[in-house]
């Protein structure tokens, strides 16, 4: 050996030790930063994962999603090891009944005596998600709290296997990618969408690479660029990219069941969805709406099915064609499906056991009501404990002075109330039901005042407000079916009808003597009330201009005769003659006397309830329910006639009267409105 500088080494010399570099802290000195970096980029993949969960599951809850992302952040921040195993399994303890709280449900829910109930209420949201089929679920915090739940136990649980070694961290990720499958399995999102393959193939090159950003940020954007270049030139067209600024909606393949009052969300190009065979035409209902929630209109969880004496059995056989339901359509209360293949859900409808396909068939049995106008005139009004489900506006537990009708409150308004859009709705509400005990006759009156020429039918709509079915009544006066048979429902709730709202297809285009083909412009929704002695009958409050090609024979109300054709211009073109023929004999009725016809008078022939001694204050209800330029004549007409000032009588006032019912009715219903004045 030799000593430093070369020379030889003596005895004396002292050997300086050498120092020692072990393994670990080698390791340590480079390994400890990658494997720092490898945590958080786990952490990413946490959130990338977690946000795909929530969009995933968007389309059946919206905005009430995000009260899961701070559970979100705590995973994400547990996986990158910010916070401890303790912390959070303690937060994923609180997060258990904050989730209930933050879906909207009471405190009360959370006390000891409850447990039960909110156990069995959280079963039945669990049950709502899954009936849905990926239908938005309005209404039901229930559902929310379960969605809530569910996906923070997941995101927290995966968190903590990640620092139990390998194998639980292999676990970790199954879970973590659950959410985005379970969205695909009941339809929460579509299956063949490019975006699930993108979300998992970078969520998987987060959690491999160990700290190297540099190599995982630009592999994850590359296979993000080739996934979405596969779609674009392989995908269908309705999935390709639109450049030119405004997005291409997808074409139609699945209804919504609820009510948003929105834009649609989904093309509607005329593709068949089901072919029908029926020995009578129908509305194809798919779900029965019953609870309203302040803004719209939902299913029900539980609820006791009323009698319907006058139904009688109908077969129908449906052949699948485009539509991705698993929700039964069918003529009116499903009673059973063949071969086992269907079972009951909410809202009174059935669903497959199974998604269907093209070309799948189901042959299901109803109940149908069968009644006439003549017998349904006879029934009065109804009043009992079983229709209040049917008749109230908010739930119970919602209620804190919110309406149920228009009959519990005092006449005039409350404070409260007045000068709202509520009390506008009760009042209106009270002049349409004024004068008359009968059920039809109310129908028919806020069926004529829906399709009186005031309101407008158009899919062109903007996102609805707070208040979308009074904004409808008061302010746009523009919507759809949605609109229609919504503000039709509110209504006549107000007035006391049972009436619920009902999600499905119209009657389509007939094919053969019993065969219907139903179209995605067919997606359609109408209202059904209450008869007693009867059954739930159903009515279609919205106008004739809509999409959706409804049959006259399925409600009682309409007019004979078929769709569209050459005849139709003959029919139209006999109602403005009569029309024409009617005004005549309007304005030279009585001239013979010589004298001027008040225009009280005119006023008082246009209600079928005036007699020999009837007075234009008596009814002026009646009147004001016609419209506003009709109630403004009578106004006037009333200041006319006990004027102290010798104000004249007005001029022309057949004219008048008549150009008012022209303005609140339209011409057709004006015709019709002098055709009984003059009988």
């Amino acid at each position: 050996m030799r000593a430093p500088g070369g020379r030889p080494l003596r005895e004396h010399d002292e050997i300086a030790p050498r120092p020692v570099v072990t393994r670990p802290a080698r390791e340590s000195a480079v390994i400890a930063p990658r494997r720092v970096g490898g945590l958080w980029n786990r952490a990413a993949a946490v959130g990338v994962l977690a946000a795909a969960g929530i969009a995933g599951w968007w389309p059946v809850f919206g905005s009430g999603l995000l009260w899961a992302v701070p559970i979100a952040v705590v995973a994400c921040l547990a996986v990158g090891r910010a916070l401890s195993v303790r912390t959070a399994a303690a937060l994923l303890a609180v997060w258990m009944p904050a989730s209930l709280l933050l879906a909207g449900l009471p405190v009360s829910v959370l006390r000891p005596r409850a447990l039960g109930g909110t156990g069995s209420s959280l079963r039945d949201g669990l049950s709502a998600i899954a009936d849905a089929s990926g239908a938005r679920i309005v209404g039901d915090p229930w559902a929310l709290a379960v969605a809530l739940l569910a996906l923070g136990f997941t995101w927290v649980v995966a968190a903590l296997l990640t620092t139990r070694g390998p194998g639980p961290t292999l676990t970790a990720v199954l879970i973590l990618v659950y959410p985005i499958l379970a969205a695909i399995l009941l339809q929460s999102t579509p299956a063949n969408a490019a975006w699930h393959g993108v979300i998992l193939l970078a969520a998987a090159m987060l959690w491999s690479t160990r700290g190297r950003l540099a190599i995982a940020l630009p592999a994850a954007a590359l296979v993000s660029l080739v996934a979405v270049g596969g779609a674009q030139a392989f995908g269908p067209h309705e999935r390709w990219i639109n450049f030119t600024g405004s997005p291409l909606q997808p074409a139609f393949s699945r209804l919504d069941p609820t009510q948003s009052y929105g834009p649609l969300t989904s093309r509607r190009t005329g593709a068949t969805m089901l072919e029908i065979t029926s020995p009578e035409p129908a509305l194809w209902r798919m779900q029965a709406l019953e609870d309203f929630d302040g803004n719209g209109f939902g299913f029900a969880r539980e609820r006791d099915e009323l009698p319907q004496p006058a139904a009688v059995p109908v077969t129908t056989k449906v052949r699948i064609v485009g539509l991705e339901n698993r929700t039964i359509a069918a003529p009116g209360r499903i009673t059973a499906v063949e071969s086992d293949d269907g079972e009951p859900s909410r809202g009174e409808s059935w669903r497959l056991t199974k998604t269907p396909r093209a070309g799948d068939t189901y042959t299901v049995t109803s109940e149908v009501v069968h009644a006439t106008a003549e017998q349904l005139a006879k029934v009065p009004m109804p009043s009992g404990d079983e229709y209040d489900p049917y008749t109230r506006l908010w739930p119970r537990r919602l209620q804190r002075g919110a309406p149920y009708g228009a009959d519990p409150l005092a006449t005039p308004l409350p404070r409260w109330l007045d000068g709202t859009p509520w009390g506008e709705a009760i009042q209106l509400a009270r002049r349409l039901s004024a004068g008359t005990t009968g059920e039809l006759e109310v129908v028919r009156r806020v069926e004529d005042y829906l399709n009186s020429g005031r309101f407008r039918y158009t899919t062109d709509v903007a996102d609805p407000g707070p208040d979308p079915l009074l904004d409808f009544l008061f302010k746009t006066r523009a919507g759809y079916c949605q609109h229609f048979a919504g503000a039709a429902t509110l209504l006549l709730r107000l007035a006391g009808v049972p009436t619920r709202v009902v999600s499905g297809f119209a009657t389509g285009k007939r094919t053969g003597e019993t065969t219907y083909a139903v179209r995605d412009k067919d997606a359609h929704a109408w209202i059904e009330v209450y008869f007693p002695g009867y059954g739930w009958v159903p009515f279609n409050p919205t106008p004739a201009s809509a999409d959706a090609d409804v049959a006259p024979e399925t409600d009682v109300l309409a007019s004979g005769g078929g769709n569209g054709g050459a005849g139709q211009g003959s029919a139209l073109f006999g109602v403005f003659g009569l029309g024409a023929l009617a005004a005549a004999v309007f304005f030279v009725r009585r001239r013979r006397r010589g004298a001027g016809i008040a225009l009280g008078e005119v006023l008082v022939r246009l209600t079928p309830e005036a007699g020999p001694s009837t007075t234009l204050t008596a009814l002026r209800p009646r009147l004001a329910a016609i419209g506003p330029s009709v109630a403004a004549l009578a106004e006037e007409a009333e200041r006319a006639r006990f004027a102290a000032d010798g104000t004249p009588e007005p001029r022309h006032p057949r004219l008048r009267v008549w150009r008012a019912l022209v303005r609140d009715l339209g011409t057709l219903r004006a015709t019709r409105a002098v055709l009984r004045s003059v009988a």
